[in-house]
């Protein structure tokens, strides 16, 4: 996504691809609260389970890690990512589910691929719109709402700013990240309260369902309009 640093964070999640879902076992968590992140994680496994249907979008989809839960919910997959090798651990864990639909790969930056206008009937947006400027994210669910069909479902997940959060991390702004092997990277990365997420959902023409809001990760299920 295209943000003030958009090459050092590219390069650095392209790289963290092989060790990104470590992270989700509570295993060089960002904050030193391991079971916070377990914990969070059992609890929006279970929501995204329940999500999901149609023709799914999964924009910035990583290593695919809530695929396999919302996967049995749909009948077409379309995985975004801007990082060949995410795609790549992504594709391997897609080809062990054995999934009987089309799953289609797009390589690029959401905000630069062309879609078609009213595709998908539901989306995933996971640790996405944390890495966009205010301004830009605007322009992000303004294009999401462009390629939903009307009802359609869309599940946020991203990081909370918590109480948690507050002892180790700034709540919006250049952060620094590094690899198990220590090359380290800044990136751009903004944290969210509740009211954040009340305020984005409303300010982007989106309707709140419901909203899992944990130590490190919170899940907002929202709705488009018809």
């Amino acid at each position: 996504m295209k943000t003030n640093d958009s090459g050092e964070m590219f390069a650095y999640y392209d790289k963290r691809a092989a060790e990104y879902d470590d992270i989700y076992q509570g295993k060089a968590p960002g904050i030193p609260e391991p079971n916070v992140y377990k914990e969070d994680v059992e609890k929006i496994v279970k929501i995204a389970a329940d999500f999901g249907r149609g023709h799914l979008i999964d924009i910035g989809c990583g290593t695919g890690y809530w695929l396999p839960h919302y996967s049995r919910n749909c009948s077409e997959i379309t995985l975004v990512d801007q990082s060949r090798r995410m795609l790549v651990e992504c594709q391997k864990r897609v080809n062990a589910l054995h999934l009987d639909m089309d799953v289609h790969y797009i390589e690029g930056n959401f905000l630069e691929v062309d879609f078609s206008s009213g595709v998908f009937e539901s989306a995933v947006v996971a640790f996405v719109v944390s890495h966009l400027t205010k301004e830009i994210s605007e322009f992000f669910f303004d294009k999401l709402r462009k390629i939903l069909k009307p009802g359609a479902n869309v599940l946020w997940i991203d990081g909370s700013w918590s109480h948690i959060r507050k002892r180790h991390r700034i709540k919006s702004g250049p952060q620094k990240r590094a690899l198990k092997n220590g090359q380290a990277f800044t990136i751009f990365k903004r944290y969210f309260d509740k009211h954040d997420i009340e305020s984005a959902v409303e300010e982007n023409s989106l309707v709140l369902d419901s909203i899992y809001f944990g130590d490190v990760f919170f899940a907002a299920q929202t709705s488009l309009g018809h």
